[in-house]
């Protein structure tokens, strides 16, 4: 990995470098009070993070099914990109994928990689429920939520690899830790509160009815009674959804009144009577 200069990681190398003559236990004990000290902190850049992602992607695509069908996967990226525009963090490039594997899911990957699940799509009953989702996605690349994990799980590991300047496999052999881990889904619960914030922000600025994403939690709710199995990767990844459906509806309830807010569209009903 090419590594670009950042102020933040200069200043763990010049301090790492000023404990150089420290014993092993003091080092030890420095090294995690700046683990904990970093746990809301991201230590790369955005080419570092692209390149990460790319590299993630390449990996896990090889264990799904994508979706291609190019009325389905147009309609999704079109969505997701209208809300980009609108998003917090809109200067790095967004990928839209659909993903053929049973289960209703969406999930997202650093560098702006976000997948949706078929069965997401189909559960969706709106545009705004399966927006809510997307903008819930984004949210977390706003958030940088995965690369944050990453400083603190690999942190020292990478500012180590920078100051030994190792090649650039140490990347590969990350992804496939973090890959096989499952690490870079396991959001904290603040950080899954932020990502509902930010989505529903973001639906609202990109003009769509942000109560799509309390009704989605409630759907999910249903769901869940129903058939609980449908879930079961959501739920490793998600928090439960009757946690989260007040929170957005007090958010929902705070924003300035705006008319013209689209709850759904044709082009939505279209997709969903394609992939019944």
């Amino acid at each position: 990995m090419k590594h670009i200069y950042n102020p933040f990681i200069l200043t763990f190398v010049l301090t790492l470098s000023f404990c150089m003559g420290c014993n092993l236990t003091t080092v030890g004990n420095f090294g995690n009070t700046l683990i904990e000290a970093a746990s809301d902190v991201n230590i790369f850049t955005d080419a570092e993070e692209l390149q990460f992602g790319k590299e993630f992607v390449a990996q896990h695509e090889r264990q799904v099914r994508l979706y291609t069908d190019p009325v389905v996967t147009n309609y999704i990226n079109d969505l997701g990109q209208s809300l980009v525009r609108h998003s917090k963090r809109n200067d790095i490039p967004y990928t839209f994928k659909v993903v053929d594997t049973k289960g209703v899911n969406a999930y997202a990957v650093p560098g702006g990689f976000i997948y949706v699940h078929l069965d997401l799509i189909r559960a969706a009953k709106n545009e705004s429920e399966l927006a809510a989702v997307l903008g819930h996605e984004i949210g977390h690349i706003v958030g940088q939520h995965s690369m944050k994990r990453l400083t603190r799980v690999y942190g020292l590991e990478i500012l180590k690899e920078l100051i030994l300047d190792e090649d650039d496999s140490t990347l590969k052999k990350v992804v496939a830790e973090v890959l096989a881990a499952g690490l870079l889904f396991r959001y904290s619960r603040d950080a899954e509160r932020e990502s509902d914030a930010y989505g529903v922000q973001n639906v609202y600025d990109a003009g769509i009815a942000p109560e799509g994403a309390a009704t989605f939690f409630e759907t999910l709710s249903e769901i869940r009674g129903r058939e609980p199995s449908t879930l079961e990767k959501f739920l490793s990844t998600h928090p439960v959804p009757s946690e989260r459906v007040t929170n957005v509806r007090n958010q929902i309830n705070g924003l300035l009144p705006k008319s013209g807010l689209r709850t759904d569209s044709s082009r939505f009903q279209r997709i969903k009577r394609r992939i019944r």
